[in-house]
């Protein structure tokens, strides 16, 4: 246990990570501005309609993603996108999770076209893992595993190897 501040500065107990120890799941806020062109508008609906459809197979291989979404941000006025945000949450370290997606095709594929969206484009360029991690690192509006709320302690496998048992 750890001690925690209520809003109003009541100290109070409750079993919060301390800052700099490492929880179970980490996640990813991974935020893009895209450009404002029909083409770029039309290709961001797109990955967000498929997203679920074209990559369970891939984040299935990975066995430790907890929850996984692509959210579009609408301009403000409400006509367009302004911003793609890929959410997970996932078991692990931030850069082994990046090099799953470096090195699975599918997945390199979707962050490329994340990338070839950007407002302003990655620099230096995505062209290899280092440069993946930079990117995705770089735009990533979770940059603490301490920030994530965890109702459970238990990882994907965890889970998966307790209710596949009683299934």
């Amino acid at each position: 246990m750890t001690q925690a501040s209520d809003p109003i500065g009541k100290i109070t107990s409750c079993s919060t990570q301390p800052h700099g120890s490492t929880p179970m799941a980490n996640p990813l806020t991974l935020y893009i501005p895209i450009k404002q062109d029909p083409e770029i508008q039309k290709a961001a609906k797109a990955a967000h309609d498929h997203f679920v459809e074209l990559h369970t197979g891939e984040l299935d291989l990975f066995e430790d993603v907890h929850y996984a979404r692509l959210v579009l941000i609408p301009n403000p006025g409400g006509s367009g996108i302004l911003a793609i945000c890929v959410i997970t949450t996932f078991d692990g370290g931030m850069n082994p999770y990046l090099k799953f997606f470096w090195n699975n095709q599918a997945l390199r594929k979707l962050f490329a076209g994340l990338a070839e969206m950007a407002l302003v484009a990655p620099d230096p360029a995505v062209t290899d893992l280092t440069t993946f991690e930079t990117f995705i690192n770089s735009n990533n509006l979770s940059n603490r595993p301490d920030d994530l709320y965890q109702a459970y302690g238990h990882t994907v496998r965890q889970i998966k190897a307790r209710f596949s048992a009683s299934a």
